[in-house]
């Protein structure tokens, strides 16, 4: 369980900069803010989570594996959804940051 929590904080703190990306460029109107807020609410979520992950993964073990899951999927949202373009460089990148992952939870 307290790998899904970890992995819920992931999902929702990438869903929420994801919207942060996709409005990132609207006039800020009434849609705006709603999509603003709702991205808001999913890093609330997230934070929600991921304290839940804390209460039985070590911090040392829980933050990088965190960030570095949020890094990778990001990378892989930037190139699937916003189309940007990634390097061969950001995908061994992304692959070391999991394997880090991989190395802190052992």
């Amino acid at each position: 369980m307290k790998y899904l929590y970890l992995g819920l904080a992931v999902v929702f703190n990438v869903a929420g900069y994801t919207i942060f990306k996709a409005i990132s460029h609207r006039q800020q109107d009434l849609v705006w803010v709603a999509w603003f807020a709702l991205a808001l609410a999913l890093g609330a979520v997230n934070v929600l989570f991921f304290t839940k992950a804390l209460r039985d993964i070590n911090f040392a073990v829980a933050y990088p594996a965190f960030s570095g899951a949020s890094i990778t999927m990001v990378v892989l949202v930037a190139a699937v959804i916003f189309h940007e373009r990634v390097q061969p460089i950001n995908l061994l990148g992304a692959a070391t940051v999991v394997l880090g992952i991989y190395l802190l939870t052992r």
